[in-house]
């Protein structure tokens, strides 16, 4: 029962990421400043927020490994996921691309190529050999068209507890966004902060040390009230040069509360 259950679960996500994907296909607006409406550019086809790397002129691609929780049911406990994500360019297909032995399934949208686990054309696939305790995540891509051949690993981020606010919290806007979690760590921390009741606005903080907080202040929230979703991600990452490219490999655990600003 445990594992039909989980099989339902990661269908269900698989085909909500892919609409998520084709609803962000059709919004061709230019990234905006950090807390401004517009496209986040720190969500991609994997439905989870990573750390940009946009400002690299030599970015080539980006290759993830995520840990997430998933709310599934009112007086259901959560699931915890994993994920692989890969996506080289503009949407090139790079060959096969395997991360500690899990081959990604190819997802094209609008002539484009990115790689997920699970994906549409196997989307009961469960990422395996991967865990987020500080072990090696090793990753091979094949190389095709202009991807060259690539071999890297990245340590991964480590699992933790997002302490407060608490999900579904009332807070005041008026007192900023204080936010708390398990902390301690070499990691990186990106926050990101999305309405969910109408409009773009969003607020992202990036490349924080681990040390357990970080409050958003009343006059960064960018106009945001209502309805919102806060994510912390956790993560660590390497890069290797290929090709006179970066290609960025990030390993990354994401915790989520959903949150009404009044």
């Amino acid at each position: 029962m445990k594992k039909i259950l989980e099989y339902t679960l990661i269908f269900i996500l698989t085909i909500s990421t892919l609409a998520f994907i084709s609803a962000c296909s059709e919004d061709d607006s230019p990234a905006e400043p950090e807390g401004a409406g517009g496209t986040n550019e720190f969500l991609n086809p994997s439905g989870q927020p990573t750390p940009s790397f946009a400002s690299d002129p030599n970015y080539g691609g980006l290759m993830a490994t995520i840990n997430y929780e998933f709310q599934t049911l009112p007086g259901f406990p959560t699931a915890n996921l994993a994920m692989a994500y890969a996506q080289f360019g503009e949407g090139v297909d790079g060959g096969d691309v395997v991360v500690n032995q899990n081959t990604l399934g190819k997802n094209q949208i609008e002539g484009g190529t990115f790689y997920l686990v699970p994906s549409l054309s196997n989307p009961t696939q469960v990422l395996t050999n991967v865990n987020f305790n500080g072990s090696a995540h090793s990753w091979t891509v094949a190389g095709a068209n202009s991807v060259p051949s690539i071999t890297g690993s990245v340590s991964s981020a480590r699992t933790f507890s997002l302490t407060s606010p608490a999900n579904d919290g009332v807070l005041t806007a008026a007192n900023g966004v204080n936010i708390t979690w398990n902390g301690g760590t070499s990691s990186r921390v990106l926050i990101v902060l999305a309405s969910t009741s109408g409009g773009n606005n969003y607020v992202a903080v990036e490349d924080l040390d681990d040390d357990g907080s970080h409050t958003i202040a009343t006059n960064e929230l960018g106009g945001i009230s209502g309805s919102a979703m806060l994510q912390v991600v956790k993560y660590n990452y390497s890069s290797v040069n290929a090709g006179g490219k970066n290609y960025y490999i990030i390993s990354e655990v994401v915790r989520t509360v959903s949150i009404t600003l009044n």
